[in-house]
Order: structure tokens, then C-alpha cells, then sequence
């Protein structure tokens, strides 16, 4: 019988009295991009379509606008921008604080100046800002011409000139009005908000720049374990774990230290080390040494490990990253990241912000032309080291040509959705007879590195991976062959070929040094031939260069806008702000505007219980806003919480009808309930993917309000159960398809043999130091960003 805690067990029994939601009622958003319902029949509202980055480099231009001829082609078309866009136009400066009657004597003012030449003469943009807008409008026509000429009004609004000629047309206070919101949004010098770091002496930047497979991160990580004070700051929940676990039990060696000649070189590490693997140039052994054992706490967004409230070292997800504290070595991984519309703003502001001596970037070469400009621009010293690939990467000379008999073992087959990835592994089983292990996004960073863990290992029979695009980061994967199962994906809003980063990041994960053969090499192929010249040209073809380096809200300036904003405006329009009146350097982009409005629509819900700050720190809760029943999860939370202030975790998850998604698997793991088929397991896996995600929220929230959240303990306890029961409906998939007479008592012993049982637990009577520091770090942290005026979108990895 499976055993879990006594009070989880009475739940799940009081749970069954009243009937579930049978999984037949659910539809796979993965594979039909329709919504699903409520509970109790209220359809969600459908997701919005995504519209492609602006910043998105690898895409051609659906217009070649040079920059000698962007004042020329806005002249042009400014008379048709009023006539098609008028009224949106309108009805945006109307949100923004102008007056209705104002509007249209404001836009038939702007564009007679604009046909005169006489608002570029005063806006006077250099040739680096020209040729900014000229490749967003040749890349995004439309939007980004709304864009751009509602941000010149704004910022000619605010020039001696437009003064003058909108005065003689608007009263004084309207102009007024918009020359404060343009400075409550301007950007421009974001690079210089963090006062703590610019008093102290310029930094040293060393970048550590290669592929994947080339030791890039070598370097940093000896230097990391040799310094007085320092910190890592990594993509992932299970990399900045991995640091932390290592650099406490002396695994990693320092640098000017040798290795004892007995010691072996770990080559399971997940970090990017190369030759670091190899017994001569060893970076991390297999058994620690007292002697490079260092003090090292690890803080991410839902779980904190204080090894010693002064420990020396810190392993953080780069949102955790504490920029009011100072360091002798800082290492930032996977830099090219800055340019990510969603998290992008965290490794910004953790260049911009972090105050060390010497700070290593270890990521992609992609990245160096624009961290190179921003470090530069601040003053701070800057070099770069280049790796190259351990191991050749080649393209197959064919394809499968469709013909899945021929995967072999080592081989990881990418695919771009949840529902085909399932479909993926079932014919490549059915196929081959091997089993194939799993990884997606959606999969808890715990799941995907125990799935990673079975494909490694020799003695196991988990010969093929299949995976998502997320395959790979911050798993150490021995793949010998990819094979693209596809060479495009469904963006949002249709089919899109990958991009030439993409494919080559896919494919890069082929072939790791160190886990093969001396002579090894990473293969990379296709399922269908048509695909594979895409896949060669990509290869052959150099990289773009990260263009814009992404920015993200601030108290400080979120609250100027609001305050700018008529006292009613909605977060849609506070969104709006930053999309059309925001000005900032050319080397920066704003986070995804849209990904941006979904979460303020949400907290606009909840103004009248949450202060301002408060609704900030919401925003940047680890909520995915675009998942309809995550964000239901967070409305059972945020309801529960102007209801009774305190939220327990139990009392969310059933409020939002996710309790007995979890009741439901543990007992059909338990053995008291017939299974479904394998379509079921699927649809309750994804339910199960949600329980997690919503989970994971709540123990967010604990760090930061623990009085208001007090069940950080049961989350805890149900954040690994819900794992348990995920294993276990992966497992159970596999013992259907081997058509075991009784699959879920199979699967639940395979399973309880590679994860501990949940036991029951005293509670402590009293908090001990580390849990008092555990409660208080989050808060210390976000004192910290106010302090240097910036707050990160925090999604846990």
C-alpha cells in the first residue's frame, strides 16, 4: 500500500465522497489549442494569440527599411496611420490621461510636424537609434509604426518645440500631463539605477563564450571555488542545486589547486566543464575532499538551503541574485538568456546590477557584441574567452525517411508538442521494442533530471529519449544521434520554421565530451528527408548576434507611471505604457508586453486587497500567464487570501479543483480504482503538471509571506507527492504498452524503488535559526531590489 502523510491520506478520503471530474471530460490544450472548461461549466477564456517578438532576429524582414530612410518612410505614412489607426490611437491617449476633445487637434498637430521634418530636427536620434528602428519596422511594419509614432509624440511633447507648437492647440495642463508620463517611462538610463553598484570601482567582465559541449563554464566555476565571497547564478532550480551540493561536499576544485592523483573526474556533472571531465584537466571529482569543501547556501524562488547564515558562497537562480550585497567572483550562466521576452530581464538587471570585482558570463558567442557594448557603456573592464566544440558535430548524409525502425540506442528524438511527444514515444516503442524516457518544459525540473538519470544509465532499459526543445538545459544527456522530428512549431498563431539558434542549440546536445568514446562524434539527423537540408543549412550558418537586452518593471518607475495614469487606468493600460510611451537605448527591449498585460489583467482583480507594491510582487509571482489553469490556481489563492487573509495549501488546491486531480492518482496508484487507458494517464499527467505548477506558487509565497501562507511544510510534502504520482503515470504508460496484467501495481513498485517514501513528520515546536533565515531571506532580498530599484519576474526553473 502506498504510504503518504495521515493528513494527506484523510483528505484524499474525504475528497472521494464527492464525485470527480472524469478525465474523459478534459481536453489536451496541447494537442487541439482549445480551451477546456471550469469546473461547474464556465468556459475559460481563450488564449490569446501570440504574436512573434519583435526582437526576433532570425525571421527575413517583411520590409527592408535602411535607416537613412526611416524619417522619409514615417513622413509617408503618418497620414495613414491617423486615417487606419486614428481611433485606436484616440482611445489610447484617452487611457494615457488626455482629454477626449484634445486628441484629435494633438494628432493633426503632430502629423503637420511630422510632414515638416520638424519633430525628427528636434528628436535628433544618432545613427545607432536610426538604425534600431529601422530594423523594428522592417522586421514588424504595423505595429511597430503605431509604436514608434506614439512614442515620438510622447517624447516631441516634452522637447521645447512641441511644447510650443501643442500649446497653441491643447491647454497647458495636457501638455503637462504628457511630459509626465513620457519621464515617469523613460528608460534610457536603466544602466545606471543601480546607485550601490556604480559608487563602488568599475568590475572586470570576463566572458566565457563556445557551444555546447565546449567547457565553457571550466574557468568560472574553479574561480568560483577559490574566492573569498562569491555567488553562481544559474537558469535552473536543479543547476544552482547541483553548484550548491558540490561546492559543500569539496567536489569542485579550486583554481590553483591540483587534484589529488587517486581523485576521478565526475563526468555526470550537468555544467558545461569539456576536458574538466577528463582525469588531466579535472573540475569537479567524483567523491569531495575536505580540503575543497567551501560554505555554500542555495536560494531559488521556492526552496532555500542555508548551510550557515554567513556562508561565504551563494547558488541562486539568476532571479534570486542579491544585488545590494557585494562579491569577490560573481558567475552568470547562460548569459544569451538576457535576450528571452519572459526572463530575460533577470540576467539585465544581474549585469547591470550585481556588484562583484570579477564577474564571469559563461553562454553562447551570440551574446558577446552586446553584452560587450552594454559592459562598456557602463565603464566596466571587459575580455572574452572563446571555447571551441570538444567533439564533431556532423549532419547524416539521409534522414529516417519516416521510418522509426531505425532509431537507435542513444538517440533523442525532438518534437514540439506535449501531445506528440506522447505519440512520439509510443510508436518509437512500438517500433523499435526499446523504451524511451521523457523531458518537456512542463515537466518538474525533478522529473526531467530522473528521466535523464534512466536514459544515462547503461544498466537500465531506457535506450531512446524522446524531448521537447527544452531538451537538454541543465541536463547532462549522453546522446549520441538528435533527430528533428520537425524543423517547425506552432508559435501561437501558426507554424514556424525554427530558427537558426534553435536548430543549432538542438543540435548541440548530441555527442557530449566525456560521456563517449574517445573517437565519438554527435550525429544529427531528421525523421523525414525534406527536413534535412534545413538542418545542414542552419548548421553551416553562423548564429545572429543577440540584439536587445531585456528590461523589466521597477517599483520605482511603476509607481511613477501609475501615478501619471488617471487614478482608474487598468493594468492593460499600464502595459500600454511601456509598449508606446517608454524611450530606452537601443541595446534594450522591453519584456514581452503582451505576457506583460495578461498578468496585470489578472491583479486588476485584486487592487482593492493588494498595495501597490504588493501587486507588483504578484506580477512577479512564478505564475505561467498564459496557462489558463495555473492562472485559475492563482485566482483561488489570490481569492482565498481577501477572504480570510491566510491561505492554506489545501484550501487553495481544492478551490480551484485541483485536489482531486491528485487524490485521484494516488489512489488509483494505491491500487483501490481501476486505471484509465492510456489516453486518461496522459490527460491526468497534464492535470498533474498543473497541481505542480500551482504548488510551486504557494511555496513562492511562503518565502515572502509567511504568516499569510503558513503551509510551507505541506507544500513541501505535496509538491513531492505530485512528482511521485507524475513518475508514476510515465511509468504506468510504459507497463500498458508491455500489457502487464496489472500495470499500476507494477508501476507503483518500479517506481517507490527509485524515490523514497513520504513519511510522516512531527512539526518542529519551535522555528530553529535556519528556518527564522529561510522566512527572512526573500524579504532581505526584496529590500535589496528596492534598494537598487528593480524587481525580477521570478519563474521558478
Amino acid at each position: 500500500m502506498l504510504r503518504v502523510p495521515l493528513s494527506l491520506r484523510a483528505q484524499c478520503l474525504r475528497s472521494l465522497r464527492t464525485p470527480l471530474v472524469t478525465v474523459n471530460h478534459a481536453t489536451l490544450r496541447a494537442r487541439s489549442f482549445k480551451a477546456a472548461r471550469k469546473p461547474g461549466g464556465a468556459p475559460y477564456a481563450a488564449r490569446p494569440r501570440q504574436r512573434r517578438s519583435e526582437a526576433e532576429d532570425d525571421t527575413k524582414p517583411s520590409l527592408n527599411i535602411p535607416a537613412d530612410d526611416v524619417e522619409d518612410y514615417l513622413t509617408r505614412n503618418i497620414t495613414t496611420w491617423i486615417s487606419q489607426h486614428g481611433s485606436k490611437v484616440s482611445d489610447r491617449l484617452l487611457r494615457f490621461g488626455v482629454p477626449k476633445a484634445a486628441t484629435r487637434p494633438i494628432l493633426k498637430t503632430f502629423a503637420r510636424n511630422v510632414q515638416s521634418g520638424a519633430v525628427f530636427d528636434e528628436l535628433d536620434y544618432d545613427q545607432k537609434q536610426l538604425d534600431r528602428i529601422a530594423h523594428d519596422l522592417s522586421h514588424n511594419v504595423t505595429q511597430s509604426l503605431d509604436r514608434y509614432l506614439t512614442k515620438f509624440l510622447y517624447e516631441w511633447a516634452s522637447l521645447p518645440g512641441g511644447q510650443q507648437a501643442l500649446g497653441a492647440v491643447v491647454p497647458p495642463d495636457v501638455i503637462s500631463q504628457m511630459q509626465t508620463l513620457f519621464h515617469a517611462a523613460d528608460l534610457t538610463h536603466a544602466g545606471w539605477e543601480y546607485p550601490h553598484t556604480r559608487r563602488n570601482p568599475k568590475r572586470k567582465f570576463i566572458m566565457h563564450v563556445g557551444p555546447t559541449n565546449s567547457g565553457k563554464t571550466h574557468n568560472a566555476l574553479r574561480a568560483l571555488a577559490a574566492a573569498k565571497t562569491g555567488m553562481y547564478a544559474g537558469p535552473l532550480r536543479l543547476l544552482a542545486y547541483e553548484i550548491y551540493d558540490r561546492l559543500n561536499k569539496g567536489q569542485i576544485i579550486p583554481l590553483g589547486m591540483e587534484p589529488d592523483p587517486q581523485a576521478e573526474p565526475d563526468s555526470q556533472i550537468n555544467i558545461d566543464v569539456g576536458e574538466g571531465a577528463e582525469k588531466k584537466d579535472m573540475v569537479v571529482i567524483k567523491t569531495g575532499n575536505p580540503k575543497y569543501a567551501r560554505q555554500c547556501n542555495m536560494i531559488t524562488g521556492e526552496e532555500q538551503k542555508i548551510v550557515d547564515v554567513n556562508a561565504p558562497l551563494l547558488s541562486c537562480t539568476v532571479e534570486m541574485s542579491p544585488l545590494g550585497s557585494d562579491f569577490d567572483v560573481a558567475v552568470i550562466d547562460e548569459i544569451q538568456l538576457i535576450a528571452d521576452s519572459q526572463r530575460g530581464g533577470a540576467w539585465t538587471a544581474a549585469l547591470l546590477g550585481l556588484n562583484a570585482r570579477t564577474i564571469h558570463l559563461c553562454g553562447e558567442e551570440a551574446a558577446v557584441p552586446l553584452v560587450e557594448a552594454i559592459v562598456r557603456q557602463l565603464g566596466d573592464e571587459f575580455e572574452v574567452n572563446y571555447y571551441q566544440r570538444l567533439t564533431p558535430l556532423v549532419v547524416a548524409e539521409e534522414s529516417l525517411e519516416g521510418d522509426l525502425s531505425r532509431v537507435r540506442k542513444g538517440d533523442c528524438a525532438v518534437t514540439f508538442s506535449r501531445s506528440g511527444l506522447f505519440g512520439l514515444k509510443q510508436k518509437i516503442e512500438e517500433a523499435t521494442k526499446m523504451r524511451c524516457a521523457i523531458a518537456y518544459g512542463r515537466l518538474p525540473p525533478e522529473i526531467r533530471s530522473e528521466q535523464a538519470a534512466l536514459f544515462n544509465d547503461p544498466n537500465s532499459d531506457f535506450n531512446v529519449l524522446v524531448g521537447s526543445d527544452a531538451v537538454g538545459m541543465g541536463l547532462n544527456l549522453k546522446i549520441k544521434r538528435v533527430i528533428f522530428e520537425a524543423v517547425a512549431k506552432f508559435d501561437g498563431a501558426g507554424m514556424r520554421p525554427l530558427s537558426v539558434s534553435q536548430i543549432k542549440q538542438i543540435a548541440g546536445r548530441a555527442g557530449r565530451f566525456g560521456l563517449h568514446e574517445k573517437d565519438s562524434v554527435g550525429v544529427v539527423t531528421t525523421l523525414h528527408a525534406a527536413d534535412l537540408e534545413a538542418v545542414r543549412k542552419a548548421l553551416a550558418t553562423a548564429a545572429p548576434p543577440v540584439r536587445y537586452a531585456r528590461l523589466q518593471v521597477d517599483y520605482r518607475q511603476f509607481s511613477k507611471i501609475v501615478t501619471a495614469l488617471p487614478w482608474d487606468s487598468k493594468g492593460a493600460t499600464i502595459a500600454d505604457v511601456y509598449q508606446y510611451v517608454a524611450k530606452m537605448s537601443p541595446l534594450f527591449e522591453f519584456q514581452a508586453v503582451e505576457e506583460l498585460g495578461l498578468c496585470f489583467a489578472f491583479i486588476d482583480g485584486y487592487v482593492d486587497c493588494l498595495p501597490l507594491r504588493n501587486r507588483l510582487l504578484a506580477q512577479n509571482s512564478p505564475c505561467p500567464w498564459r496557462d489558463q489553469y495555473s492562472v485559475f490556481g492563482a485566482k483561488s489563492l489570490m481569492d482565498i487570501h481577501r477572504e480570510k487573509l491566510m491561505v492554506t495549501v489545501e484550501e487553495m488546491l481544492e478551490r480551484a479543483d485541483l485536489l482531486s486531480h491528485l487524490n485521484k492518482a494516488l489512489v488509483l496508484m494505491d491500487g483501490q480504482a481501476r486505471i484509465p487507458d492510456q489516453q486518461g494517464i496522459v490527460e491526468m499527467l497534464g492535470k498533474l503538471e498543473t497541481v505542480h505548477k500551482v504548488v510551486v506558487l504557494y511555496l513562492w509565497y511562503t518565502y515572502r509571506y509567511a504568516m499569510a501562507f503558513p503551509d510551507q511544510k505541506k507544500a513541501f510534502a505535496l509538491r513531492d507527492l505530485t512528482e511521485l504520482a507524475m513518475d508514476w503515470c510515465l511509468e504506468v504508460l510504459h507497463q500498458m504498452r508491455l500489457k502487464a496484467a496489472d500495470p499500476g501495481s507494477k508501476a507503483r513498485r518500479t517506481v517507490q524503488e527509485r524515490r523514497p517514501l513520504i513519511q510522516d513528520e512531527k512539526e518542529p515546536e519551535t522555528a530553529t535559526e535556519e528556518t527564522q533565515y529561510h522566512r527572512s531571506y526573500a524579504s532581505q532580498v526584496t529590500r535589496e531590489r528596492m534598494n537598487a530599484e528593480v524587481y525580477h519576474v521570478n519563474l521558478v526553473r
